[in-house]
């Protein structure tokens, strides 16, 4: 199936050489941005390319495809199915180890994983979801295995500008529940699921408790071809393009939920931090 995926793209790549010069500009910005495009619009693919609806649909053509959508719909499972889950990616980079050059590979493939997490799908769903956050009256964040440390990360940033933000850390289903028992429809639930294609049973749970107890959901995740994903009331795409397990997209995206939420509530969010400022100097926390 991945390499089906994979042949798909060296077959854009392949078709691409026999076009007009136009139409080969056209496959080159699909190649180099198929996130983005996979999200696109005919009409806002013409725009961002200065090309016509007639040349978005001969080239589409030409390259295989029925249509432009049919184009978009195998560029979405092609991002779907190139994303290994966590511990595979830690295992195959174990495989491949070689400390010569590691900090180097590593921050460049890290500036090209966020390079391309600036899809339109994200572009589009993120302000919609920050003012989900901003408005709602309690913020529960769920994120467990390999995403319990960024859940942690967003619980402690979050927490310094709004107040009412709580962090599902669960043991057990149990634990779980007796925290999410509270959640009302003014709330929102933050959820991370990073581990395609076996996402943790207990954060799909805690999904389909607050969906059918009609508390929006921010799901951030590394795949299209996550299960909960119509359940959610807005999607985050956070691809994790590197070939070792990184969390840097999810990371970046959740600064940008922190620093855009104080921004919709600076008011509040700045005497929340002189207050906590107050405090920890005056018990001797800090200085």
């Amino acid at each position: 199936m991945k390499e089906d995926k994979v042949d798909v793209v060296c077959q854009i790549r392949q078709k691409r050489e026999i076009l007009p010069k136009k139409q080969k500009k056209l496959c080159d910005y699909i190649i180099n941005n198929y996130i983005k495009v996979a999200f696109s619009s005919a009409q806002e693919l013409a725009e961002e390319t200065k090309t016509s609806l007639a040349t978005i649909h001969r080239v589409s053509v030409n390259l295989g495809f029925k249509n432009y959508k049919d184009l978009k719909e195998k560029l979405k499972e092609y991002i779907s199915e190139t994303h290994g889950m966590p511990l595979n990616k830690m295992r195959e980079a174990l495989k491949a180890l070689d400390e010569n050059g590691l900090l180097e590979k590593i921050i460049s493939e890290s500036v090209r994983a966020l390079e391309d997490l600036l899809n339109e799908q994200l572009l589009k769903a993120f302000p919609r979801s920050v003012d989900i956050i901003a408005k709602a009256r309690r913020v529960y964040i769920i994120g467990l295995r390999s995403t319990r440390g960024i859940a942690l990360y967003l619980h402690a940033l979050l927490l310094q500008y709004r107040e009412d933000v709580f962090l599902v850390d669960a043991n057990g289903t149990d634990e779980m529940f007796e925290v999410l028992i509270d959640m009302k429809p003014q709330d929102v639930m933050i959820a991370l699921m990073a581990g395609v294609p076996r996402y943790t049973k207990r954060t799909k749970y805690a999904i389909d408790f607050a969906h059918k107890n009609g508390v929006p959901i921010i799901l951030i995740t590394n795949s299209l071809s996550n299960a909960m994903i119509p359940l959610a009331t807005e999607t985050l795409l956070s691809p994790q393009n590197t070939s070792h397990y990184s969390a840097i997209t999810f990371v970046a995206v959740c600064d940008a939920i922190v620093a855009a939420v104080g921004s919709k509530l600076k008011a509040e969010s700045q005497k929340r931090l002189n207050l906590l400022s107050e405090v920890l100097v005056k018990y001797g926390i800090s200085e």
